[in-house]
C-alpha cells in the first residue's frame, strides 16, 4: 500500500493537485480502491499524509524517492496512476496526458537475460549476435524519433521519463530546472516572439569590418551559440595533471568529419548541407543567400583538407604541444589569437595553452586553418558566422527554424520524425543545466544498495586484473611492475559526484527560453574559465549522472560508473550473478582496460603522459592490437555496402572490450571459488556438458551480447563508422568472445563454423 501512495503522490504532484488536504485524503482513496483493491492494509487520508512527510495544509517541499523502488515495477505504476489522474481525478486546468505515456520495457526475462529474444534454432558459432538476439531484431522497431535503438536508448528512453516527472514538479515549485523546461514547454511564447531573440547577434555580424573583429565575435560566442574555427577550453594538463590549462584544438567544420567534406561516399549528405546553408541564410534574410552559401560551403571545403583525421586526433602525445598564445601569433598567422583570447575569456599572451592539432613542417591543423582564414574574404566570413549562429540557435527558436534544422539532421542520421517537445525539453535541462537535473535525479531514483554492490564489483575486477597483469605471457617484468603500479592507483566513483555545480545565484524566467539559455551557457563559460591555472578539483564529473555511461580518466586514474547505467540490463542487483559479471562486470573491465589501451597506456601511474613501456613491449603490444585490429576490419555483417569498421579509429574501445570481457570472466572464476551459485530456471539450451559451470559461463557470454543489442539507420550507421570511436554493437557482441576459449567451450563451438578461429588466431592482450 505505501508503494502505491508513493507512486500516487508523485502523480499527483505533476497534476498541481496539492491545493488542499481534504483534495489529497479524496483522490488518494479513490486511486487506492481503483488500482489497489485487495491489498492487505488500509490507509486513511491522515496515514497517508503522514506517510508522505507532510504537515496538514502544507505543500511539499519534498517528495518520498523512487530510488529504492524497482524501475519496471515502479514505472508501470507511476504510469497508471498517472493515467487515472489525468483521466478522472485531475483539476480542470490539468495538462492532457501524453501520448506516449509510458516507456519501452527492457527485456531482461526471469533472471536478467531476454531468453525470448534469442534464436535457438541457429548456431552461436556460426551467428553469435542472431543466435542470442535474433527475436529482439525480428520484433524490435526502431522507433521514428530515433536513429537506432540499442540498449543505451532503451535506459535512456527510461530516464527521460524519469527527469521529466522531476522538471514538471520543478517547474510547479519554481526549481531553476523546473521554470527552464517551463519556458521550453511555453510555445506559445517561443512563436510569438521568432527570430526576435537573435536579431543583436545577426546585426552584429553584419557589422564586422575587420579580421580582429571576426576574431572577437568568435571568442565572444565561442561559449554561446556561435561558432569558432577553433574550439578553446580549459583542462587537465597531460603532463601535470593536478593543474588546469588552456586548451585549443582545430573546429569550424559544420558536417560530422573532414570525410564528409572529401570523400565520394557523402555526396548526398553534402549536397543536403549545401542547400541547408542556404535555406537558413534565407530566412534570415541574408544578402544573395544562394551565392554567399556557396562561398560558405568551398571555405569548410578548404578547412576540411587541412583539417586532421579523427584517427589522427586520437595520438596523445602528437596532440599535445604546449606554447603561449604570443607564440601562435608567429607561428600560426591569419588569425588575430589576441583578440579571440581576449573576447573568449580575457586570456592574456603570456598565458600556456596546450594546442592539439599542431605540425610546423605540414602547416596542417590550427597552423593551416589560421592561414586559410587570413586569405578568406572577410565577406564570406560574416555569411560563415550568420550561418553557423542561426543554426546553433536554430533549436530554441521558432517552429520555422526547428523544423529546418531537423531536415538537415534527419539527412545525417535518418531520423524520421523530431522526437515530441517534452523529449526535447529534458534534454534541453540536460544540457544547460546537467548538474542540475542529475543532484535531484540521484536523489530520487539511485538506491544507496546499488553503490554497494558495485563496490564490491568493483574490487573483485580489479583483483582479476592484477592476476591477468601478473600472467600475461608476453611482457617483460619491468613492464609489468609499472603495469601493477599504474592499477593500483586506480580509484572507482559511483553513481554521482562529490560534489555538484551550485547554481543557486541563477534565475530563470518561464517567459525567455532563449535569455535563460545564455545565461546557463554564460555561467558554465565562467565556471571553466575560472578554473584556468588553478588545481584539478576532482570532486566534479565531466558528465553528469543522468547519462546513460560510463568513463575513464587517464590524467585522474579514475573509473566512473553513472548512475544511469546502473539498471538492466547492465546491470540488476537482483539478477543472475553470471548475467551481471558478462554486463555490468564486462563494463567496468572496459574501463579499467581504457587505462591500458593504445592511448590509456602512454599515461603513467601519476596520470601523466609518460611512456613507461619497454620498447621491446610496446612492438609487442602494437604487434597484437593490430593484430585485433584486423578483425574488425574484415567484420562485415550488417554494415552498409562498402563501409567498414576502422580498426584505427575504434580501436581504444576495441581492446577495452576485449580486456574487459577478459577481465570480467576472470573475476567471474574467482567469484564462483567464495560463493555459491545455482541457476535458476529457465536453462539456456545446452551445448555442452558440465552442469552449473557451463550453465554459468553460458550466462555469462550472453549477458555481453544482451547489452550490444542494436539496430540502426543506415545514415545513422554510416556516420557512426566514419566519426565515432565506438565499433557498431554486433561487432562488439561477436569479436570479443570470438577471442575468448572460455565461449568456444561453454557453447561447444567447433571447427568449420563460421566465427571459429584457430587458437593461434585469438589475440590476447591483457
Amino acid at each position: 500500500t505505501q508503494f502505491v501512495i508513493r507512486t500516487v503522490l508523485l502523480a499527483m504532484a505533476r497534476t498541481n493537485a496539492w491545493h488542499r488536504a481534504d483534495r489529497i485524503s479524496g483522490v488518494c482513496l479513490l486511486v487506492l480502491t481503483s488500482v489497489a483493491e485487495g491489498l492487505a492494509g488500509y490507509a486513511s487520508g491522515t496515514e497517508l499524509y503522514e506517510s508522505a512527510g507532510l504537515q496538514s495544509g502544507a505543500a511539499p517541499d519534498h517528495l518520498p524517492g523512487m530510488s529504492d523502488l524497482d524501475d519496471d515495477v515502479g514505472v508501470q505504476l507511476m504510469q497508471k496512476s498517472r493515467r487515472i489522474v489525468h483521466g478522472v481525478l485531475a483539476p480542470a486546468d490539468a495538462p492532457p496526458p501524453p501520448t506516449d505515456d509510458k516507456p519501452r520495457p527492457v527485456d531482461i526475462g526471469p533472471w536478467g537475460f531476454d531468453i525470448e529474444g534469442m534464436d535457438q534454432k541457429l548456431q552461436p558459432g556460426d551467428n553469435w549476435v542472431d543466435y542470442t538476439s535474433g527475436e529482439w531484431l525480428k520484433k524490435t522497431n526502431i522507433p521514428d524519433d530515433q536513429s537506432s535503438w540499442t540498449a543505451f536508448s532503451s535506459l535512456r528512453d527510461l530516464t527521460e521519463f524519469q527527469i521529466r516527472d522531476l522538471l514538471e514538479q520543478g517547474a510547479t515549485a519554481n526549481s531553476i530546472t523546473g521554470t527552464l523546461y517551463a519556458a521550453y514547454m511555453d510555445e506559445a511564447t517561443i512563436e510569438a516572439r521568432g527570430l526576435e531573440p537573435v536579431l543583436p547577434f545577426l546585426e552584429k555580424i553584419k557589422q564586422l569590418a575587420t579580421a580582429s573583429d571576426f576574431a572577437t565575435f568568435c571568442g565572444e560566442t565561442l561559449f554561446g551559440f556561435g561558432s569558432s574555427p577553433f574550439g578553446f577550453g580549459v583542462g587537465a594538463d597531460a603532463q601535470d595533471p593536478d593543474m588546469n590549462v588552456a586548451q585549443l584544438s582545430q573546429d569550424g567544420l559544420g558536417l560530422p568529419s573532414r570525410d564528409y567534406y572529401l570523400e565520394e561516399t557523402f555526396a548526398k549528405q553534402k549536397k543536403a548541407y549545401a542547400d541547408y546553408i542556404v535555406l537558413m541564410l534565407g530566412k534570415i534574410g541574408w544578402p544573395e543567400p544562394e551565392a554567399a552559401g556557396a562561398e560558405v560551403l568551398a571555405f569548410e571545403e578548404t578547412v576540411a583538407k587541412v583539417s586532421w583525421s579523427v584517427e589522427a586526433r586520437r595520438d596523445p602525445e602528437k596532440t599535445y604541444n604546449k606554447m603561449t598564445i604570443a607564440d601562435l601569433s608567429v607561428k600560426a598567422p591569419g588569425f588575430d589569437w589576441a583578440a579571440f583570447m581576449e573576447a573568449a575569456g580575457r586570456v592574456a599572451g603570456n598565458v600556456q595553452l596546450v594546442v592539439s592539432e599542431w605540425n610546423e613542417t605540414a602547416e596542417d591543423g590550427v597552423i593551416g586553418i589560421a592561414a586559410i582564414i587570413g586569405s578568406t574574404d572577410l565577406t564570406t566570413l560574416r555569411a560563415w558566422s550568420a550561418f553557423h549562429f542561426i543554426s546553433g540557435a536554430a533549436s530554441y527558436l521558432s517552429k520555422e527554424y526547428v523544423d529546418a534544422a531537423f531536415g538537415f539532421s534527419k539527412a545525417l542520421s535518418g531520423q524520421e520524425t523530431q522526437k515530441l517537445r517534452w523529449k526535447r525539453g529534458v534534454g534541453n535541462a540536460n544540457a544547460f543545466l546537467p548538474d542540475a537535473v542529475g543532484k535531484d535525479y540521484v536523489e530520487r531514483y539511485f538506491p544507496v544498495s546499488s553503490k554497494k554492490t558495485m563496490d564490491e564489483l568493483t574490487s573483485l575486477l580489479k583483483e582479476a586484473f592484477a592476476a591477468r597483469i601478473k600472467n600475461v605471457a608476453w611482457m617483460t617484468n619491468a613492464t609489468k611492475e609499472a603495469a601493477q603500479k599504474k592499477l593500483a592507483s586506480f580509484t572507482f566513483e559511483i553513481g554521482y559526484p562529490k560534489k555538484f555545480k551550485d547554481y543557486s545565484e541563477m534565475s530563470m524566467d518561464k517567459t525567455d527560453l532563449f535569455g535563460n539559455l545564455e545565461k546557463a551557457l554564460a555561467f558554465s563559460a565562467r565556471w571553466d574559465l575560472s578554473q584556468l591555472g588553478k588545481q584539478v578539483d576532482k570532486a566534479y564529473w565531466g558528465m553528469p549522472p543522468q547519462t546513460v555511461n560510463a568513463f575513464f580518466e587517464p590524467d585522474r586514474n579514475r573509473c566512473v560508473f553513472l548512475a544511469a547505467i546502473l539498471q538492466p540490463p547492465f546491470f540488476y542487483a537482483e539478477g543472475d550473478m553470471a548475467v551481471n559479471f558478462g554486463s555490468i562486470g564486462a563494463v567496468i573491465g572496459h574501463e579499467m582496460t581504457h587505462g591500458f589501451d593504445d592511448k590509456g597506456r602512454l599515461y603513467d601511474a601519476e596520470g601523466k603522459l609518460n611512456d613507461w613501456w619497454t620498447p621491446a613491449d610496446t612492438a609487442e603490444f602494437t604487434k597484437r592490437a593490430d593484430q585485433y585490429g584486423e578483425q574488425f576490419a574484415k567484420f562485415t555483417s550488417g554494415l552498409p555496402e562498402g563501409m567498414h569498421i576502422r580498426p584505427q579509429l575504434t580501436m581504444g574501445e576495441n581492446i577495452a572490450d576485449l580486456g574487459g570481457l577478459t577481465i570480467a570472466y576472470e573475476a567471474w572464476q574467482m567469484w564462483q571459488k567464495k560463493n555459491s551459485y545455482t541457476p535458476q530456471p529457465p536453462m539456456l539450451e545446452e551445448y555442452s556438458s558440465g552442469g552449473s559451470q557451463s550453465e554459468g559461463d553460458r550466462r555469462f557470454f550472453a549477458g555481453w551480447a544482451q547489452v550490444w543489442r542494436s539496430k540502426y539507420r543506415p545514415s545513422a550507421l554510416i556516420n557512426s563508422l566514419t566519426t565515432d570511436p565506438h565499433s557498431p554493437g554486433p561487432a562488439r557482441a561477436t569479436i570479443p568472445v570470438q577471442n575468448l576459449g572460455a565461449w568456444y567451450a561453454a557453447y561447444g563451438v567447433k571447427p568449420g563454423e563460421g566465427l571459429f578461429l584457430d587458437a593461434a588466431e585469438r589475440v590476447v592482450i591483457w
